[in-house]
């Protein structure tokens, strides 16, 4: 299906509001692990040492290379001063910014050879992707995530399996970045988030009306979505507290990391 193929720029913007920027570990200059060693510290080489496969450890590396190259510019210190934790349920998390500024909202999608950090001034962000030729059940998998008025919009799309695929993998990006957005991860239920749509095409979220959310959950209707397109291959939605602004900065950053280490 189509979804909004971003101008992705290899240039810093001036200070976004909110923007997202991109990793492509297959057009990395050389070895993705020794180029983003010296954007990350000595604990997340550790972490990433106990992940049994390549691409796991280098994925794990970009995320928290990019995030710390983003705010490292944005605070004016060096990648490696800055403090990165996960919260209760992995969600990457600044502490204690230098000078005492209030820290950038961060979080991290990744995907085969794609990594995306998406970041924020003033209000929490998630992000997610997904390849389109992952294989899922997606008629099974349907009927255990989406509403019912999810599971309408997706079975009225008149298209052969792999594009019902694709179109489920859509609503599945967006219910996730939400969830990732929130802090919640599955501990929340994906049924109780609903989307809505214009045309094919998620524009908004709501809470699902037959479903209760934890009482300590946030409203889903105070969020926005932004689906996307993070290359032909891979779909993406990025989700905001509050309003998306107009302007977001989409940034490949393959060429900025590789200036920056080269």
């Amino acid at each position: 299906m189509e979804l909004p193929v971003p101008a992705w720029s290899s240039s810093w913007p001036e200070q976004p509001r909110v923007g997202v920027w991109r990793l492509r570990l297959d057009v990395l200059d050389g070895n993705p692990a020794e180029v983003l060693r010296p954007l990350t510290v000595s604990s997340e080489h550790e972490r990433a040492r106990r992940y049994r496969f390549a691409a796991d450890r280098h994925r794990h590396l970009a995320g928290r290379a990019l995030v710390r190259l983003v705010a490292s510019r944005r605070y004016d210190c060096a990648p490696d001063a800055l403090s990165v934790t996960n919260g209760p349920h992995g969600k990457p998390k600044l502490q204690s910014p230098p000078g005492d500024r209030p820290p950038l909202h961060v979080n991290i999608g990744h995907t085969g050879k794609v990594v995306v950090v998406a970041v924020s001034q003033t209000q929490p962000v998630g992000i997610d992707v997904e390849p389109r030729a992952r294989s899922v059940e997606a008629a099974a998998l349907a009927e255990r995530v989406l509403t019912a008025a999810e599971r309408t919009q997706w079975r009225a799309r008149a298209a052969p399996a792999p594009d019902r695929q694709d179109a489920f993998l859509h609503i599945w990006t967006c219910k996730e970045a939400f969830l990732k957005a929130t802090g919640e991860g599955l501990h929340r239920a994906p049924q109780t988030v609903e989307c809505t749509f214009d045309g094919p095409t998620v524009a908004a979220l709501r809470d699902a009306p037959d479903h209760r959310a934890p009482p300590s959950s946030p409203s889903a209707n105070q969020w926005s979505v932004q689906p996307f397109s993070a290359t032909d291959a891979v779909v993406g939605a990025l989700v905001r507290k509050d309003r998306m602004p107009s302007s977001v900065a989409w940034v490949d950053a393959t060429e900025i990391v590789t200036r920056r280490v080269g």
